[in-house]
């Protein structure tokens, strides 16, 4: 196997080894989300709704936090955000994110 070979095949298990590192954030992201809610359950939609994932888009991989109701968007703006929960959620875990991410690619 070629240097050049070698060097495609780390790039490759890298890049599905950081898809399973942002899949295990969606999952905690998620969890937070979903147990920090501030709003009071009706129906409990809003809450069995909030759902993070990652998408690959191109050669970007995106991961995301987002409400699975279509009323979502107004929890996270009405009332000045007072029942938002995903700005705060990303927020509560953006830098811890980041370092991850850093610090896989780092070694």
């Amino acid at each position: 196997m070629a240097l050049g070979d070698q060097t495609r095949e780390f790039i490759e298990r890298k890049k599905a080894g950081l898809y399973a590192l942002l899949q295990n954030w969606a999952g905690q992201l998620e969890g937070y989300a979903k147990t920090h809610a501030p709003w009071t359950d009706r129906t409990g939609h809003a809450r069995q709704g909030l759902h993070g994932g990652v998408d690959i888009r191109g050669k970007q991989l995106v991961l995301y936090l987002s409400h699975g109701v279509e009323y979502g968007i107004w929890l996270e703006l009405k009332n000045s955000g007072k029942f938002a929960i995903v700005g705060p959620t990303v927020e509560a875990h953006l830098s811890r994110i980041r370092k991850t991410v850093i610090d896989y690619w780092s070694d």
